[in-house]
């Protein structure tokens, strides 16, 4: 995700006229930021973290790379994982075998000339996902052709309040966007309707894609990630969710858009810092979409 779309900042002339008056407004020009996208976990793949500049938001040109003089992680055990940006275009990687192991505590560091950022986060337990269960639905009101329901089956662990994300891909890509951040507590919307240990609950654990695009079809192969978040990266999503105003009563009543709180710190309080920090454990999960005679999902569609 790109955080810096969030920084307002510019320099803009609004010219309302009424009759013989014009009125100019100005908007001076904001602070450039560093933006870090910065979301490890325990998949044996390149991790990543990307290094961003703001930019001004009514400039037209792209945003400069963060150009860092060392980016690592290093965790409770005192293993540090060095991340390289090899291409130049501000994206930092670390590749060789797992990084993130559950119940550690992992700290990343940003050094560049005297400025220093500095994050920290502790990787929760994940529960496995037991199953797949798909089911085809015909085309609805408004919809552009059927396709196929999947939802998954997990339980939620025991004994604690944990927070999860959930993610969709359909053939290796994964859905992107504000309307895929799929969040839940305990495996249902909020902590207050959870069952402790209870199984995930539609529609939080089901992923109805009807348009013609993202929908499922016999030989597609769609996966599941189900991952540990902390609470804090929980409420940042929330956060971040809470950006997207629809028209009517809800942007009428909305609260006006404004930076996300950030857990990337700088020891210079001069330098600040958006995006966020996190180390997550998943539980992943991969089904061959096939003509199966009496699948059902768990729950009615009607």
């Amino acid at each position: 995700m790109n955080f810096s779309k969030y920084i307002l900042s510019g320099f803009v002339i609004f010219t309302l006229s009424s009759c013989e008056d014009v009125i100019d407004v100005e908007v001076g020009e904001g602070k450039i930021e560093l933006a870090v996208d910065a979301f490890i976990n325990n998949k044996e793949e390149v991790q990543k973290i990307v290094l961003l500049n703001t930019k001004q938001f009514f400039s037209e040109t792209g945003q400069e790379v963060y150009v860092a003089d060392s980016v690592y992680v290093k965790d409770d055990l005192n293993n540090k994982y060095i991340f390289e940006d090899l291409n130049g275009n501000g994206t930092y990687e670390w590749d060789d075998t797992v990084l993130v192991h559950v119940d550690r505590t992992y700290s990343l560091t940003i050094k560049k000339g005297s400025d220093l950022f500095s994050s920290e986060s502790v990787s929760q337990a994940v529960p496995t996902i037991d199953s797949i269960n798909w089911e085809y639905e015909s085309a609805g009101l408004g919809a552009d052709n059927g396709g196929y329901q999947v939802e998954l089956v997990a339980s939620d662990l025991i004994g604690v309040v944990n927070h999860y994300q959930i993610r969709w891909a359909k053939n290796d890509t994964f859905v992107t966007g504000l309307d895929a951040i799929n969040l839940s507590i305990d495996g249902s919307f909020s902590e207050l309707g959870a069952l402790d240990g209870g199984t995930f609950i539609p529609p939080i654990s089901t992923f109805p894609a009807f348009d013609a695009e993202d929908s499922l079809g016999l030989g597609d192969i769609f996966t599941y990630d189900l991952l540990s978040i902390e609470e804090s990266t929980y409420n940042f999503w929330s956060a971040v969710l809470n950006q997207k105003v629809d028209g009517g009563l809800g942007a009428l009543f909305a609260t006006p858009t404004s930076n996300v709180n950030s857990n990337i710190k700088s020891l210079d309080s001069e330098k600040t810092a958006v995006g966020w920090f996190s180390a997550s454990m998943i539980s992943s999960y991969s089904q061959l979409i096939f003509d199966k005679p009496g699948e059902k999902l768990s729950y009615s569609t009607n």
